[in-house]
């Protein structure tokens, strides 16, 4: 995947990863070249590899270091060595593998799209993923579910709740920015997508002590997160004929919590999003009706959204055979781990 160096404020990594040394250089070559940034916590290099990894003191240390390479600026026995920052260890991530990831991000792409609705759970990461398209001046649609909570905020508390009384009339706002979504042509082929955000904020049985001997607060947090799959349902089910009509890529995107197939926490292993995105619900005869899930991997917001609208953007753009081969996969969001980086994939 093409990448590019992430903006500065995106990191808080005292970590480089380095590639291009020459095969005669020895370590201490290395940390020498290395420690005019600042003093080195550790280096990780065998000679004649050509590549590896350090760490410094300090953070600004490896942020000047990757500036120098950018210059092109840093050369060991008159070859350039090229340095990138390590993710940092981001909370909240479930990959084991995550600070071994090159600190760099896909490109987005210049091309907008048509349109992109989205919908689902109000998130830092899904905000952010607008703001991404947004800026490729791509028509996008946002209708958001939010949780109230009336004790923590006053202005809550003194609003009216609307009642529903007739069947299935809480998905009118869906259905009015669905018809919305259908005033928007483009010239050619549509480029389209449904977006659903997940919920993020899912109650596990980890957060009750001894949850076998509390029942009813256990239940409570299965129905709790079963709001998830239903909010999946209706996504598929109210969106079906403009998704079908325009040839629509859906994706679902998947919070860390539910990077399991099979979840052995008994809160959240009845929460379908995963096994819904395996169903491929919305693939027609032709092959189209494409579902895939983004699987997140960490709580990073910023870094989380510049990874979900550029695999937004890139799928949809791409052809159908690439469509047929990921959908009713869950891909997962993450950026170019250490050995794949130092191949230049």
């Amino acid at each position: 995947m093409v990448a590019s160096e992430v903006s500065n404020d995106l990191s808080l990594s005292n970590k480089v990863l380095f590639r291009g040394v020459p095969e005669n250089s020895s370590a201490e070559d290395v940390s020498a070249l290395l420690q005019k940034f600042g003093p080195l916590e550790c280096l990780c290099y065998e000679k004649g590899r050509g590549n590896g990894s350090a760490e410094f003191l300090f953070c600004g240390s490896a942020e000047s270091a990757e500036e120098e390479s950018m210059r092109s600026s840093l050369v060991l026995a008159g070859q350039p060595v090229q340095v990138v920052r390590g993710a940092p260890r981001w909370e909240g991530s479930t990959d084991t593998g995550a600070f071994q990831q090159a600190f760099v991000k896909p490109i987005q792409s210049s091309e907008p799209l048509d349109v992109v609705i989205v919908r689902g759970q109000s998130s830092s990461a899904g905000i952010g993923m607008v703001a991404e398209l947004a800026k490729t001046k791509t028509t996008t649609l946002v209708i958001w579910d939010r949780h109230h909570r009336p004790r923590d905020e006053v202005k809550v508390a003194a609003l009216k709740k609307k009642t529903f009384t007739e069947v299935f009339s809480e998905q009118e706002p869906d259905k009015a920015v669905m018809e919305k979504a259908g005033e928007f042509f483009s010239v050619g082929a549509p480029k389209c997508a449904l977006v659903h955000m997940a919920e993020e904020k899912l109650k596990t049985e980890a957060q009750l002590q001894t949850p076998l001997s509390r029942v009813n607060d256990l239940m409570d947090s299965c129905r709790h997160n079963h709001l998830e799959t239903i909010g999946n349902f209706n996504a598929f089910k109210i969106y079906k004929p403009w998704v079908h009509a325009n040839r629509a890529c859906t994706f679902v995107l998947i919070p860390p919590k539910l990077c399991y197939e099979w979840d052995d926490d008994l809160a959240t292993c009845t929460t379908g999003s995963r096994r819904i995105v395996r169903s491929d619900p919305l693939r027609l005869p032709d092959g189209s009706g494409w579902t895939l899930g983004l699987q997140l991997t960490h709580s990073a917001a910023s870094v989380n959204a510049a990874l979900a609208s550029a695999t937004v953007t890139s799928v949809v753009l791409a052809d159908d055979a690439t469509k047929h081969q990921l959908a009713g996969r869950c891909l997962e969001l993450s950026m170019p781990v250490f050995s794949s980086w130092v191949k230049g994939e």
